[in-house]
């Protein structure tokens, strides 16, 4: 049989059956579109968090230099990054950005306005110019991403602002530590107020990096961590394997590790001098990775569970069905249609429902993730890491879409294929009479 002949004779009997057929529709629309929804958020917060930490920690993979002698302990002079970019050209990681970042996290950093003073807990010394795109992405409640901004410029967030009652343009005192533990303060007007209430953004501020240098004492070319920022996150860990092994020849380092608690160990041993570590993302995150961990043990359950419920209905379904087709079955038997033929022709019935079903689905799919990114979550204590520009969204990998897409014509081809193959090799007297069971 012609495949034109096939497709057309498997579509009238879908037509045809329709009212047969519409449990089984209801069935896989729900089952995809709940599997669709619970994989494609899953993935949205992970993508969230990701984002977030690559942003803060301004990169995929990230050289930073510790000197536990110094009070402002993430160090790398200036004198090393000739060395370490040599380094990097040598490995071949061909990263597309570097950001070179001064981070005060460990000090004791206060932002004071008009009597008023909050804690920050990191100030990020950024180049401006070298960061325009994440400024870009940023969402302003006051202010804009600036070409103008220079090294009296401050950033700081929108919770930040409200309590101190500070706005755009107006002049606020940083007090933070040096690199040998004094206090220390300089005076930044404020350039833009971000509005961030994610973990990482509520306590942050950025001024420039040669400003914050000359606060804490550093050189004005110092930092205390390289980021390298790839377009593709395909096989990151194997590049910080080849950089670290080329590292590690001219420059003291750590060895990898690969989550917070090896970072935490490694960090628990003594040295002098400047100390390298090479991190990545995930290391940063892995406490909070380890939620999505559990998150994603609650969603494979419940995606074998739709896959379970849509094998038994479209088992059931195809039973009833093709038991009151018997005698039709066996009259195209006995016309000349070969057994195969009846398989296939089952067969494309079912993969054309199916076709139908997963395009309504993933239609419904949409819908509903629209619905939950217009859903507030703020309710939730520290759900925000899991949002991007405060919403929760979806994220559709086209693997993880193939996968569902191909476990469904799976099932169905198992759901129809076993009675089918039976069907169309019963005797044909009792195929005709309607006698036969399925």
């Amino acid at each position: 049989m012609k495949v034109k002949e096939l497709c057309n004779l498997a579509a009238k009997y879908v037509v045809s059956y329709r009212r047969r057929y519409l449990f089984l529709f209801s069935a896989l629309v729900l089952g995809f579109c709940i599997i669709s929804v619970i994989g494609s958020l899953k993935d949205g917060m992970a993508d969230a968090i990701y984002y977030s930490a690559q942003n803060h920690y301004s990169g995929d993979i990230i050289i930073a230099g510790f000197e536990k002698e110094l009070s402002a302990d993430h160090h790398i002079y200036a004198e090393t990054l000739p060395l370490i970019r040599q380094k990097i050209a040598e490995s071949g990681v061909n990263p597309d950005r570097e950001i070179l970042r001064t981070m005060q996290t460990n000090a004791d950093n206060t932002i004071y306005y008009n009597g008023n003073a909050v804690p920050l807990k990191y100030v990020a010394g950024v180049d401006w110019a070298a960061e325009t795109d994440y400024f870009n992405s940023l969402n302003f409640t006051e202010g804009s991403p600036s070409p103008d901004f220079d090294d009296s410029t401050i950033l700081i967030s929108a919770p930040v602002a409200a309590y101190i009652g500070a706005h755009t343009g107006d002049m606020v005192l940083l007090e933070t530590e040096t690199l040998h533990g004094q206090k220390n303060t300089a005076f930044f007007t404020i350039g833009g107020i971000v509005d961030d209430r994610s973990l990482f953004g509520y306590y942050k501020s950025f001024v420039s990096r040669r400003a914050l240098n000359a606060v804490i004492g550093f050189a004005a070319d110092d930092c205390s961590t390289v980021g390298l920022l790839f377009n593709k996150r395909a096989g990151l860990e194997a590049k910080r394997k080849k950089l670290q092994s080329l590292l590690e020849a001219d420059i003291p380092m750590r060895p990898l590790v690969y989550d917070r608690d090896g970072f935490a160990d490694q960090q628990d041993w003594d040295w002098t001098g400047v100390m390298f570590f090479l991190l990545t993302v995930s290391v940063y995150v892995s406490e909070v990775t380890q939620i999505l961990q559990a998150l994603n043990i609650i969603a494979y359950f419940l995606y074998v569970m739709m896959l379970l419920i849509i094998l038994v209905s479209a088992g059931v379904t195809y039973r009833l069905i093709l038991h009151e087709r018997t005698k039709e079955i066996g009259t195209m038997r006995a016309v000349g249609f070969y057994e195969k033929d009846i398989r296939r022709v089952l067969l494309v019935e079912s993969f054309t429902l199916a076709t139908l079903s997963l395009v309504t689905g993933f239609c419904l799919t949409l819908f509903v993730n629209w619905i939950i990114s217009r859903l507030s979550f703020s309710w939730f204590p520290s759900f925000e890491i899991f949002l991007k520009n405060g919403r929760l969204l979806a994220l559709y990998s086209p693997l993880a879409v193939a996968l569902n897409v191909a476990a469904i014509y799976v099932i169905l081809a198992v759901a129809v294929y076993v009675p089918s193959f039976r069907l169309s090799r019963a005797p044909l007297p009792e195929m005709l009479s309607g006698a036969h069971k399925v």
